[in-house]
């Protein structure tokens, strides 16, 4: 008998224990890019700055947060946040499995993963202020509607699109 948790598509939450090096989260996001059956993927956390936010150094540059480029899948991005969250829904069930093998392997510290609803599945007005009607609804709620700039990276074999409007 198919059910519907056989056939329907599965959201899942990464959690590890502490915020991940760059080259950390790229190990692990490339494990998961080749596990397969990746609908949308996003990474939470904290936000590296440019410069000094505030205090005596404020404008000064953070040399420590340039030039975060991190390769997932051939295809080179580069990384905005400390990675602390992974969201990412997958096509079916099949692919969990191979999610938890991809996860041991590429993380050296210990990790929670949890299966919920974190993606939005119909447009809010949140969605609607920033892009009109939306046709590919894989976009719906992958960006903070309180950042001051739209970050959005989309992955294809093609190429690699990153929308943004600050930079």
């Amino acid at each position: 008998m198919v059910t519907e948790s056989d056939t329907g598509s599965i959201q899942v939450e990464i959690v590890p224990s502490r915020f991940l090096l760059p080259a950390t989260a790229q190990k692990l996001l490339n494990e998961i890019y080749g596990n397969g059956g990746i609908i949308r993927i996003t990474i939470h956390g904290p936000n590296l700055p440019r410069s000094v936010p505030y205090g005596p150094g404020r404008g000064s540059p953070i040399d420590e947060n340039r030039d975060l480029l991190i390769e997932v899948g051939g295809q080179a991005f580069e990384l905005s946040v400390k990675v602390g969250r992974i969201r990412l829904e997958l096509e079916s069930e099949k692919y969990y499995e191979g999610l938890k093998a991809a996860c041991e392997r590429a993380l050296p510290i210990s990790f929670q993963i949890r299966r919920g609803k974190f993606f939005h599945t119909r447009q809010t007005i949140t969605d609607y202020a920033k892009y009109g009607k939306v046709e590919d609804t894989r976009i719906l709620g992958l960006i903070d509607p309180k950042a001051k700039q739209d970050r959005l990276a989309i992955l294809s074999e093609e190429n690699v699109a990153v929308h943004d409007e600050e930079r």
